[in-house]
């Protein structure tokens, strides 16, 4: 406040002295204000500086420049003490003191332009939470912020060309990441590929070793022309110089230190390489060096710039070897050349072959060929659809869900194998729902073994699915049914599979989701939560609840803030049980942001069970929040106890149309 009036009555007399003029001799100025001191003499916008002198409690303004000093820290007779402002000018400049009586006095200052970091390279390429990177650049340790994809780092160390990084928890792995180092002006981004990840190469940046031996690398041919280079030349602290023997790819050649891939994942291999004329080439290679010959991947032959440059080949682990070996092919040419920094990450990890869909027709580009409609209003449709040129549409009978209902062809199931039935929908209006059963008719006998939940559509095109056993053994086939009767409304449905039930364990980008150590990562924001070992889904810990009885935010925690990237698709899955019916809980995104309220997505309310169960929201990202996104849990709607256990957050892969 006062610092406020400060500012009004400051303003008032610069105004005032547009209108005084020829008066100032029948003014009464009072004491004279001197300045013996300006300390510092020069400073950067939002440092502090200290003036001193004599009546310097008469002052009621400072202006730096044309901008108000108005975050004043101290005032006596003798000294002031305030903060140049962050917008002033850089450059030579004037403090002006403003009096009563539009009395003015006036002091030399300059204001610093503050440096603007530069990054040069950064060591590893590639780094897992918790490991070090170091950043080589200018003006490294006047930063106000260290961002790694978007999340805040801690520095280990900081000079003006050194600045040593932790990689922070929550990020997504094996992806690439930017590096933000901002001042108070202004943020520099990498332009060069960093991966957070398990990096695969030991000694990637070359920096173990002494001379021109490399740890952990074997020079197999022509290793005579293989040296060590350090200082300016160096991408970062110690390359390695290549003269190529100008002959085969091979006869210049050196491999990595074996290490174990998965068979069927792809891996991306990453280096800096600088020729010193033009006409250098290498190419890389996996695996050469096995004792068996079981070379499976040559990189294409690629032409080295003068200029340090990553050059990256992707390729797909397809011999199932015990140990593999990146190698680096390089006698193609005798234009010397260095590289530094190799890295093999796994960019695309290997999941299990995606299932056949069992149904023909499934998008109903073919009407309704191979579908059988048993009960209601069904029919092809242009007017809706998710993929293609059709769907269908459906008008409910408002009764009994099989009042409206279609059966697939026939099928082959296996008894006791578990199978999945997925489907697009969209509701015209709330209020539409519809399930799944199997079989829902076989020739007369009934053979029906499951029910689906029944799913309330929304009025968005969305991904339903359901998971069951197959309960009876029918030689002549079974048959998938969609029953869509139990509401009177208009809907369309697209892209049926149903197809054997793989379980694809999806990467959680949140820390600690399980809580086997207690609350770290998560913040209890309103009401009773706690870790407990009563009930858990798995492991030794999980979260106990006590629902407020109120409002859903009443009882409420929130995730640590996590990047995710806008417009994309994501799922939150978790584990709940109930003590008593009653129990029902949601989740939302992005629930807080420093005060700035970005919520834009709440999940619908989960009616809780008593036994452990699995719940799954999905979102789509709605607000681009640099800072990071908070996955809440909002668990105060009912008054009961219940556990929650194994909350993932994870990317859901962009659908494909078939």
């Amino acid at each position: 406040m006062k610092n406020n009036l400060f500012y009004i009555f400051g303003l008032l007399l610069l105004t005032s002295s547009l209108f005084l003029t020829g008066c100032d001799d029948e003014l009464e100025i009072g004491p004279t204000v001197t300045v013996t001191n300006v300390s510092p003499a020069a400073a950067y916008g939002g440092d502090a500086v200290t003036l001193q002198g004599s009546n310097l409690n008469t002052v009621n303004a400072i202006f730096i420049g044309d901008k108000h000093a108005d975050e004043v820290q101290s005032m006596s007779e003798s000294s002031i003490t305030f903060i140049v402002p962050r917008n002033a000018v850089p450059g030579p400049s004037i403090i002006t003191l403003a009096m009563a009586n539009n009395y003015r006095v006036t002091v030399d200052f300059e204001v610093l332009q503050r440096p603007i970091p530069e990054i040069h390279a950064i060591s590893p390429t590639a780094a897992a939470s918790g490991e070090e990177v170091t950043i080589a650049g200018m003006n490294l340790n006047v930063l106000t912020s260290v961002k790694v994809g978007g999340v805040a780092a801690s520095t280990v160390s900081a000079t003006n060309n050194l600045l040593v990084i932790t990689v922070p928890d929550g990020l997504p792995i094996n992806s690439p990441a930017e590096i933000e180092l901002a001042t108070q002006e202004v943020t520099e981004v990498s332009t060069s590929i960093f991966y957070v990840g398990d990096n695969k190469v030991a000694n990637s940046d070359l920096e173990d070793g002494s001379g021109d031996d490399f740890t952990d690398w074997t020079k197999l041919n022509g290793g005579d022309q293989m040296t060590e280079v350090t200082g300016a030349d160096a991408y970062f602290g110690r390359s390695l110089r290549i003269v190529g023997a100008a002959a085969n790819p091979w006869n210049t050649q050196l491999a990595s230190l074996p290490t174990p891939l998965n068979f069927g994942s792809e891996y991306t291999i990453l280096l800096w390489a600088r020729a010193e004329a033009a006409g250098a080439q290498m190419r890389v290679s996996v695996s050469q060096f096995d004792g068996n010959g079981a070379d499976y991947f040559y990189g294409e032959t690629v032409d080295i710039p003068t200029e340090w440059t990553q050059l990256s080949w992707t390729f797909e682990v397809t011999n199932d070897l015990e140990t593999h070996r990146v190698v680096l092919d390089m006698g193609m040419t005798d234009v010397p050349f260095l590289i530094d920094n190799v890295i093999l990450i796994e960019t695309g990890a290997a999941g299990p072959p995606i299932p056949q869909n069992l149904l023909a027709n499934s998008g109903f580009e073919n009407g309704l060929d191979s579908w059988l409609l048993l009960n209601g209003s069904v029919e092809p449709t242009t007017e809706e659809v998710h993929c293609g040129s059709q769907a269908i549409k459906v008008t409910g009978a408002g009764g009994n869900p099989w009042d409206t209902q279609m059966a697939a062809d026939v099928v082959p199931l296996v008894q006791g194998n578990e199978y999945e039935v997925k489907l697009w929908a969209k509701a015209a209006e709330d209020g539409a729902v519809m399930r799944v059963s199997a079989s829902r008719y076989n020739g007369g006998n009934g053979d029906d073994y499951f029910y689906g939940a029944d799913v309330a559509l929304t009025t968005e095109w969305a991904e339903y699915s359901w998971i069951f056993t197959v309960g009876k053994d029918i030689p002549d086939g079974h048959h998938l049914v969609l029953d869509m009767g139990a509401s009177d409304k208009v809907f369309y449905v697209d892209d049926v599979s149903l197809a054997e039930y793989v379980e694809v364990i999806p990467i959680n980008i949140l820390d600690n989701g399980d809580f086997e150590d207690g609350m770290t990562s998560w913040e209890l924001l309103n009401g009773s939560v706690e870790p407990t070992a009563e009930e858990v889904a798995s492991g030794s810990q999980a979260l106990k609840v006590t629902g407020a009885g109120g409002n859903p935010w009443d009882t409420q925690m929130a995730a640590a803030a996590v990047p995710l990237v806008l417009g994309n698709r994501y799922a939150v899955k978790l584990m709940a049980k109930a003590a008593e019916d009653g129990a029902v809980m949601r989740i939302s995104a992005s629930r807080y942001n420093g005060g700035n309220g970005d919520d834009y997505f709440y999940g619908a309310d989960a009616n809780l069970t008593t036994e452990w169960a699995e719940y799954t929201w999905e979102f789509t990202v709605g607000k681009d929040i640099p800072d990071g996104h908070h996955i809440v849990l909002d668990m105060g709607a009912s008054d009961k106890i219940f556990y929650i256990d194994n909350v993932i957050l994870y990317e859901v892969p962009e659908f494909v149309c078939p």
